[in-house]
């Protein structure tokens, strides 16, 4: 630490033309690496997910990544839709012919009456669509909308468009803000704190540090996109872990060298103080967060491997950036910015001495006082649901969540926004498909379940069943019912697996949350 601090001072021209060159470079790699970061969220080895990919592989298109797509249509009063489907079935096919590859199920396909609500006007579509290829990617809805927007005009029905991917997004396809807008956006809070906590311009340093650590991650995560996948949510553990351990690990130096000058140091050797004492803290505290991320790697999800890859990153690069071009600025500006100085470092608070002397003083009332609390806030962790949130968590007004609930407010079952596929092979696929159907159908806690003849639906030797549950099974207090449904038809010729939200889930908690205690033993071991 001594001798990186004297190299830092003596160069610290050369160190800070350094990060301003990585900084701009930064800059220009964030706006671009949104667009090669990829959506993959597969479970290999997982029965849901290897029968999902042969899904892909036959038709293109599953029950999960993305949900399927509901378009809706009303028909006038005093008709019914079985007296509309005339004009309702054209429009529905032609909607799901706007997306390619897409697999269509509705009531005229399959004279389900799970298709049709209580009172006979309202009915609905499932449009099944291929998964993306990346976060960018156009949603099914966007090439939909227009084709019912016209169905609308020309037929006087009411058409409308819902789903689980419409509720997630909310009523706003902006899209959002960019990933570094979001972190300004952040920066700004801390920078609130960290004013009040220097009274004095050297709040900006630690936000300096950030930015300058965050974008050049992003360099080297969008550098790491040409030789791997990389998961897009890593761009947001990026911004999210690197603007708190910047600030963190910039607050450990900056308070020492503030207090060193405070006791009579000259600057330079304040930095090197601070830098020997304050930098064996950042380098412990940064090697923890790395090995806490590193150890996703056991999990074998492609989605956790890549943050565990890609936020190791973010704390070994912030530890670079805090280790040279911090002690390099205040050993340059670090005295003029340090102003006004409100606060002073000579003497120790009185505040936290009185309460370190108390804790001290009544250690075990302390601890088990600590002890009580942090149990009240495990509590919840009996109760947790995994998976994805329900349709009631997600928007709570706009146009798909007016259509959804059109449809479940008048008896068709929730579960229509996460229906399972079993897939059925074999030589009699399309025999064996109407056998499964049938069984299926008796399962408890299934609303229906239908085997359509047409080509969407059989190729190649193969068929799709699709199943609607009663519920939606998003997480894993619902998701049973998928395990119901394969349990069930276990035995039946040409049955290869079941595949959709439930099954998904499911093949999560088996990959992931039973694999968690290797990894926590491995942080706790290194």
């Amino acid at each position: 630490m001594t001798r990186l601090a004297h190299f830092s001072l003596t160069h610290r021209r050369l160190v800070m033309i350094f990060w301003l060159v990585t900084f701009v470079l930064g800059v220009g790699a964030s706006s671009q690496v949104g667009a090669r970061l990829s959506a993959d969220f597969s479970l290999p080895g997982q029965p849901g997910y290897e029968t999902q990919k042969q899904l892909l592989q036959t038709y293109n298109n599953s029950a999960a990544n993305p949900e399927p797509t509901i378009l809706t249509v009303t028909v006038p009063e005093g008709t019914t839709v079985e007296q509309q489907l005339d004009k309702i079935t054209p429009a529905f096919e032609k909607a799901a012919a706007a997306v390619p590859d897409s697999r269509l199920a509705d009531y005229a396909l399959t004279k389900n009456k799970v298709f049709l609500t209580k009172n006979g006007r309202t009915t609905f579509a499932l449009v099944y669509s291929k998964p993306p290829l990346s976060f960018t990617d156009p949603r099914p809805d966007l090439a939909m909308k227009p084709v019912l927007d016209q169905a609308s005009s020309s037929t006087g029905l009411s058409f409308g468009i819902t789903g689980y991917e419409l509720l997630a997004q909310g009523s706003d396809n902006s899209g959002g803000p960019s990933i570094l807008v979001d972190t300004l956006l952040g920066g700004l809070g801390a920078l609130a704190v960290l004013a009040f906590l220097f009274a004095s311009f050297l709040a900006l340093l630690p936000l300096i540090v950030a930015a300058v650590s965050i974008t050049t991650t992003l360099m080297i995560v969008l550098i790491g996109t040409y030789v791997t996948d990389i998961s897009f949510v890593v761009q947001f553990l990026v911004s999210l872990v690197g603007l708190g351990v910047a600030v963190d690990y910039s607050l450990l130096i900056v308070n020492r060298w503030r207090e060193e000058r405070a006791h009579g140091r000259d600057n330079h050797e304040a930095v090197v103080v601070a830098m020997e004492k304050a930098g064996h803290a950042v380098v412990a505290s940064a090697g923890t967060v790395a090995i806490s991320l590193f150890a996703l790697l056991v999990i074998p999800v492609p989605l956790l491997r890549s943050m565990g890859l890609g936020g190791m990153l973010i704390p070994l690069v912030s530890t670079a950036v805090i280790l040279t071009l911090l002690p390099a600025l205040l050993g340059s500006i670090g005295p003029r910015i340090d102003w006004p100085r409100i606060r002073h470092e000579d003497k120790p608070s009185r505040f936290w001495t009185r309460w370190a002397t108390m804790i001290v003083a009544r250690r075990w009332l302390a601890a088990g006082v600590a002890l009580l609390i942090l149990g009240a806030l495990l509590a919840p962790v009996a109760a947790i649901k995994i998976g994805q949130a329900s349709t009631k968590s997600l928007a709570s007004n706009g146009a798909a969540y007016d259509q959804l609930h059109l449809l479940v407010d008048d008896g068709v079952p929730g579960g229509v926004v996460s229906p399972i596929d079993v897939l059925v092979k074999g030589s009699d696929a399309a025999g064996s498909a109407d056998k499964v159907a049938a069984k299926a159908s008796t399962v408890p806690g299934v609303a229906g379940a239908f085997a359509p003849t047409s080509d969407q639906w059989r190729k190649d030797g193969s068929a799709i069943v699709a199943v609607i549950p009663i519920v939606e099974t998003v997480d894993s207090t619902k998701a049973r019912v998928a395990k119901d449904v394969l349990s069930a038809l276990n035995g039946m010729p040409g049955v290869v697996g079941v595949a959709g939200v439930g099954p998904t889930v499911l093949d999560y908690i088996e990959a992931v949350y039973k694999r968690f205690p290797i990894s926590l033993g491995i942080i706790a071991l290194v």
